[in-house]
């Protein structure tokens, strides 16, 4: 019972038995389970126990890479990574650069496999309580409500990932296990979207426990998959880019209801500050909490545990870094005016090329020469982020400045850093580092907040071409937390144009939304893969010679005022999705990820290769073989 289930055809991993029930995967759940009088043959029957077993639901939200419940790290993070937007240490050796086989490649099994896991212990839970529901509290049926949007939010990622899947409403016996297919996209993003409105009948607006489900983030993931399920039909499905305007229209219809339902009924709220979001002092106050809906909990409810995602991310003066936001990123961030970079009176800069930009640059991405304040638990050190000194600034707790070694330009560990192994960036959402270790971290992690349902309605209505006034104030109500103007303020050629409009809002998703793991799904129904992945990743500006008056010049000193780069002719795909080409200045660049390649059938991942040899009728998704 303790071995870890790996597979959704392991015959035990379907089944619901108590293993099932009370496993979370993890190989030491059974000793933390209070093994009560829950256990008997009718163990889902009553509000205690149902409650226990939607705790047990709650915690495959944290999608673990040690499949533990002390949280490791949660893959789901990772998926910002595998677009142009972020990348991993090895250089043309990842997932987003198109180099890794995702037939045998672990993360896909194991993505796989855990979020079939975790649809497995939320049926496991609902079947075991099916035969009392009649007699069950409101409070009880409240609990199976919650399971039910848990269950779709897995199997959203699922079908988002793989198009179409096994998809299972019940717990499965070893004979059914011998006959599985995989179930049409299409249906199976109905049966989701019928669930989650099913739920919403029964759960409050905002639960009065912090942290659970609640009918606003049952009508925001029904929003969200509507939205991504119309977008796969407008734009192309798959490898062979298969359309269905009419489905799309209805999709987005059920988008764009779903999200006003959220915005009008729910009483939600953005928060105040954009970086409370993202901090653990700033997720306990109110206004935060109006607009965090659903995300992994770490502190507050469940197991009380910490999490690694900060450890990888960090510069190498204060511990370990292997993922990096890029300029392609960056280079989405507007001018504080409203204006792109490239914009005639944007006022950009290429020798300060982060000065008057969207203040939310500078709350998700570290630049050159900004202010990093490393937490140990132990001590803080407060020191200047610096791409080309082997020396740095630093400042102790009563302002004292000193000049320390700069661990992430020269020194043993200076090859995993920002540096030589990123492009000159480091991430700074969630990773403040202030208010708590960041080796041990307890902040929680986003999964779907309010800012994301205004988005999703302004998409759906644009791309219904129903572009009114509520659409407008959505994405200036997004933008005006940070000071940006409105849309129709920079540009009122935007009012009623279709195509500027799903430019902005696009534009809007990738710099509100940035490292929340909705990126690589958003390339792909968009249908961008290729224009983004055209080119290498791009960084700092590489320095000139050092001369015996200047040992370690500043490639920011030397940038020319023609290094801005180019978005493509006025109109084009590339310039609609605002994706920057350097080409022009390659050479000047720090580059790395030369082989970056793009093919169309990474639309979908491939079924893992140790699944189809279990269960070789499940036909491969298109590209990738029989």
């Amino acid at each position: 019972m303790k071995k870890v289930i790996k597979h959704i055809f392991n015959s035990k991993v379907l089944v619901g038995t108590l293993v099932l029930i009370l496993g979370t995967g993890c190989s030491d759940y059974l000793e933390k389970e209070p093994m009560s009088d829950y256990l008997s043959s009718n163990l889902y029957n009553n509000e205690g126990a149902i409650k226990q077993g939607a705790t047990g639901c709650y915690q495959r939200l944290k999608m673990d890479h040690a499949n533990s419940s002390s949280s490791n790290i949660p893959l789901s993070i990772l998926w910002d990574m595998y677009t142009p937007f972020g990348i991993e240490r090895a250089d043309n050796s990842s997932i987003g650069v198109g180099n890794v086989d995702m037939r045998t490649n672990f993360t896909g099994e194991f993505i796989w496999a855990t979020l079939f896991t975790s649809i497995a212990r939320c049926n496991a839970v609902l079947d075991g309580a099916a035969p009392f529901y009649n007699q069950l509290n409101d409070q009880a049926k409240i609990y199976l409500a919650e399971i039910r949007v848990l269950r779709a939010h897995f199997n959203i990622q699922l079908v988002s990932l793989w198009g179409d899947i096994p998809y299972f409403t019940s717990s499965v016996t070893d004979e059914q296990l011998k006959y599985v297919t995989r179930t049409p996209w299409k249906e199976v993003v109905n049966n989701i979207m019928e669930d989650l409105e099913g739920a919403a009948t029964i759960l409050p607006w905002q639960s009065p426990e912090w942290g659970r489900v609640d009918r606003s983030i049952a009508l925001g993931l029904k929003a969200r998959i509507a939205l991504y399920a119309g977008s796969w039909c407008k734009f192309g499905y798959g490898k062979d880019a298969i359309k269905d305007e009419q489905q799309a229209k209805i999709y987005f219809e059920a988008a764009a209801d779903a999200a006003k339902r959220v915005i009008n009924e729910s009483g939600r709220n953005l928060a105040v500050k954009y970086k409370d979001l993202f901090t653990r002092a700033g997720q306990l106050k109110e206004d935060v909490k109006k607009e965090t809906m659903l995300f992994m909990m770490f502190s507050d409810f469940g197991d009380k545990s910490s999490h690694y995602m900060s450890l990888g991310e960090q510069c190498r003066m204060i511990g370990q870094s292997g993922r990096f936001p890029t300029q392609q990123l960056v280079d989405t961030y507007e001018m504080k005016n409203g204006k792109r970079i490239d914009e005639m009176g944007s006022g950009y800069k290429p020798q300060k090329p982060f000065e008057n930009r969207d203040p939310r640059l500078k709350e998700t991405i570290y630049t050159h020469h900004d202010t990093i304040i490393g937490n140990t638990g132990k001590n803080k050190l407060k020191f200047l982020m610096e791409l080309y000194n082997p020396q740095t600034k630093s400042w102790d707790e009563n302002k004292n400045e000193t000049m320390i070694d700069n661990q992430d330009y020269a020194g043993a560990v200076a090859q995993y850093g920002y540096v030589q192994s990123g492009v000159g960036f480091a991430w700074k959402k969630y990773n403040h580092y202030d208010d708590e270790s960041s080796a041990q971290p307890t902040y929680n992690i986003h999964i779907l907040r309010f800012a994301e349902v205004l988005l999703t309605y302004a998409e759906a209505k644009i791309e219904l071409n129903e572009i009114d006034a509520t659409v407008i104030n959505a994405i200036d109500k997004v933008r005006a937390r940070v000071e940006m103007p409105g849309i129709l303020t920079v540009d009122p050629n935007r009012d009623g144009n279709q195509a500027k409009m799903r430019q902005i809002v696009r534009r809007e998703r990738k710099v509100e939304l940035a490292k929340e793991s909705l990126m690589l799904f958003d390339m792909r129904r968009w249908r961008v893969g290729a224009l983004q992945n055209a080119e290498p990743t791009y960084g700092y500006p590489l320095p000139k010679a050092p001369t015996s008056e200047n040992k370690y010049p500043d490639g920011y000193d030397d940038a020319t005022d023609d290094m801005v780069p180019s978005y493509g002719a006025p109109g084009s795909e590339r310039d609609l999705n605002d994706i920057a080409s350097y080409a022009a200045f390659a050479d000047r660049l720090r580059t790395r990820d030369k082989n970056r390649v793009w093919e169309d059938r990474f639309y979908l991942w491939p079924i893992p290769q140790t699944e189809r040899n279990k269960c070789p009728w499940l036909e491969q998704n298109p590209g990738y073989g029989e």
